[in-house]
């Protein structure tokens, strides 16, 4: 039979194995977490070769202050960006700079200054098969202004990461021929919200320049200044790619609401009478006539 301090060193073993155990589940959760220390915003970016100028992407850490170190020099290039007040990177410029040969893959390390832990983000260059003009809506009201991006896709339809630097070509035309009157009015970007980028105005600034030799970028704002439907095409403008375009149609329309609101609750044979208010320069206007509804069986 064990004696009692034979059955006590094997408790006490058992313990330490516990904590073992448990302290390295906790080490590899915290590895596995992305809040658990530095992390990069991007796992991986792909980026079309160089054209007319670099594409440029920013890289964005958290949870530390970073050096940067990347891999094939010939493909890409890596500029940090620095806080003012502290001289501390937490984010950088990542531009292609190679024109294009095939696919190519490399990839880009940030270090913590503190903890010593890096972190990477594989970068894949390719060239553009495709391009589609998105926006959260086919319709826009009269007076609204909206904001159209291009995106694009290589041959097996993967969505690159930034178009920033590329060329497009951007056309207005009313949907029917027979009436030469716009719906929709382009909105330099230095005129917009846009231009306000809270201090790192980098990829604004490269579309600005593009805007400024009169050309455009992948955003086109766009306004609704009258009733009807406009055709709105976009061109990727860089040599060997002048093929490459999309094609859609937005619809301008006023934007009214009724009064009162839904849902009206009413008994059999009640009257309702609505009011329309339509919305012009952003301000609501009540129309003068009114209609009534009486409620049957």
């Amino acid at each position: 039979m064990a004696s009692p301090s034979a059955f006590a060193a094997v408790a006490a073993a058992v313990v330490m194995m516990a904590a073992a155990a448990a302290a390295l589940c906790f080490s590899a959760a915290a590895a596995a977490s992305p809040v658990g220390g530095p992390h990069m915003a991007d796992l991986s970016v792909l980026l079309p070769p160089r054209m007319t100028k670099p594409v440029e992407h920013r890289l964005i850490g958290f949870d530390g202050c970073f050096t940067w170190a990347w891999d094939h020099h010939d493909i890409i290039s890596v500029k940090p960006e620095y806080n003012d007040s502290s001289r501390c990177s937490t984010s950088a410029r990542l531009a292609s700079i190679a024109p294009y040969s095939g696919r190519k893959e490399t990839s880009v390390y940030a270090t913590d200054i503190i903890s010593g832990i890096t972190i990477h983000c594989k970068v894949f260059v390719d060239r553009i098969s495709r391009i589609r003009i998105f926006h959260h809506a086919v319709k826009i009201d009269l007076d609204e202004v909206a904001t159209l991006r291009v995106h694009a896709f290589d041959d097996e339809d993967n969505v690159f990461s930034s178009l920033v630097g590329l060329q497009f070509l951007w056309q207005l035309t009313p949907r029917w021929v027979d009436t030469n009157s716009h719906h929709l009015v382009h909105i330099p970007l230095k005129e917009t919200h846009l231009s306000d980028c809270s201090g790192f105005c980098g990829d604004m600034n490269i579309r600005f320049e593009l805007e400024d030799r009169n050309l455009g970028s992948d955003l086109f704002v766009v306004k609704g200044i009258e009733i009807g439907q406009e055709v709105v095409n976009a061109q990727l403008f860089e040599p060997q790619f002048e093929h490459v375009n999309d094609t859609i149609t937005l619809t301008v329309a006023e934007a009214m609401s009724l009064e009162p609101p839904s849902p009206v609750l009413v008994t059999v044979g009640a009257m309702v009478k609505f009011k329309l208010k339509v919305f012009r320069q952003k301000v609501p206007q009540l129309l003068t006539y009114h209609h009534s509804i009486i409620i049957g069986m």
